[in-house]
Parts: structure tokens; sequence; C-alpha cells
């Protein structure tokens, strides 16, 4: 397995970058992972977002908060886009220079498939780009700062 990457290496880069990019997995490898709290288990706290953390060294910690704090779904990977209005790009600067970005879905769908009136289970939950960014712009959601995001 070695003599494949050395061999891929010879071509245009140096040791330093292929024993990096090789021990990458092993020390400091960074993750993407999502806490979605559309999707939460009994006595947990819901919302109409999943949010998500990119390129951070703390992966597990971020899904073990998830779970602890809200009893919300978690997992590896970004969250999905499928019925996203769009969403909040936090300006909060990370110890690991991670990004994080809270995706606004419409929610109308989920309510419906578990026979409530709209907004019982998601009070004000947006519905449109507007709302999401009115969201984005409300510095007692985002004490540092967002961004609007689309999809």
């Amino acid at each position: 397995m070695m003599m494949v990457g050395v061999s891929a290496c010879v071509v245009g880069c140096s040791a330093a970058g292929w024993l990096g990019g090789t021990l990458g997995g092993v020390v400091g490898a960074t993750s993407n992972d999502h806490c979605d709290r559309r999707f939460i288990a009994d006595g947990g706290n819901n919302g109409p977002f999943c949010q998500e953390i990119v390129d951070t060294v703390a992966g597990g910690q971020f899904q073990d908060d998830c779970r602890t704090k809200f009893q919300a779904q978690t997992g590896d990977g970004r969250c999905t886009r499928t019925g996203v209005i769009a969403g909040c790009k936090n300006k909060k600067v990370n110890d690991d220079k991670s990004e994080v970005w809270d995706w606004y879905y419409d929610v109308r769908g989920l309510e419906i498939e578990a026979g409530v009136e709209a907004g019982s289970i998601f009070p004000n939950a947006p519905t449109t780009v507007a709302d999401v960014n009115a969201l984005c712009i409300d510095p007692k959601r985002y004490e540092d700062g967002a961004e609007l995001a689309n999809p």
C-alpha cells in the first residue's frame, strides 16, 4: 500500500506532503458532521433546521453534544439539502477553523405526516428565504452574526 502512495507522489508532490496526506487519517483528521433538530427523541428540543459543522477535528464531540443537549439525530457528513429553504452561515470563528451552517427546512410536510396542524410541532418555522434571512440577521440567535446561504 505504501508503494502506491510513493509512486503516485513521485509525479509531483513532496515527501512531506505525501506523509501528511497519508497520516491525516490518523492524526488531526477532520470530518463533516450534522445535528438534525427536526428529528428528536422524547423530551428533546426540536427545531426546523439541521446544523452542520465542516472540517472539524471535534466531530465526535459535536455529535455527542447534539444527542446529549437536544436528543437530536446525528450523523456523519453534511445535512441533506432536500427540502431546504435556505441556511445561515455562522460567522463565529472556531478554534479548529471549522465552519458551521444551520439549514432551515420547510417542515409543513413533516407536520402533515404526523397528522397535526401546521405549526403545532414547529411553531414559527420559516417558510420563505426572507424568513430564514430574518433568522440569520437576528443577533439573539447568532451572537457573532450569520449570513444567508443558498443550498
